[in-house]
């Protein structure tokens, strides 16, 4: 049973509401570019798949290089879409049917949160040299930075402050003497 053929092309959404992998694996391979595209909806293909729940058409997208920093057209990035999924899930009846679809909503979840943190990984690497080239160039420094959370409404900065405390952060750069090993 082939999949509803565009224009003689497999519609990749179709493939990722089916379930179709292997021929979402290929369609891929053959067409790269439409990767990212969104669908009538404003989806992407990884936004899709996260709403069905697929783990296997999540990792299939992520596997061709899906950037999943794309946000759909109603602004939604891949993390924040799987987690209203859990949370869909979790508070939805305690069928045994729906306990499933949260476990496999968490399973979605934490394939999405690992690619993300590989991208921010990647990323780093990246701007890690500019970031220490600049770091060496720069002069002796030494900076407080303080807050403290409140509002100008009666009571309610105390209620803040009990869960958002005020701290401080010290941040200092001294160069290293002559022949100490530096970054």
């Amino acid at each position: 049973n082939m999949p509803a053929v565009l224009a003689d092309r497999v519609d990749l959404f179709f493939l990722v509401y089916a379930g179709e992998l292997d021929a979402l694996r290929l369609a891929l391979l053959q067409r790269p570019t439409e990767l990212h595209l969104l669908d009538r909806h404003g989806d992407s293909l990884l936004h899709l798949a996260i709403r069905r729940v697929d783990t296997a058409a999540v990792r299939c997208v992520l596997a061709a290089g899906f950037d999943v920093n794309t946000r759909s057209a109603g602004n939604w990035t891949p993390m924040e879409e799987a987690m209203a999924c859990v949370q869909a899930c979790v508070g939805a009846d305690a069928a045994a049917d729906v306990k499933a679809k949260a476990v496999a909503a968490q399973q979605v979840l934490r394939e999405i949160h690992l690619a993300v943190q590989l991208d921010e990984q990647k990323r780093w690497a990246g701007r890690r040299e500019t970031v220490l080239r600049t770091l060496r160039s720069m002069p002796d420094f030494s900076a407080v930075l303080a807050w403290r959370i409140g509002s100008y409404m009666l009571g309610v900065a105390t209620l803040l402050r009990r869960f958002l405390p005020s701290d401080t952060c010290l941040t200092s750069r001294a160069a290293p003497s002559k022949g100490a090993c530096c970054l």
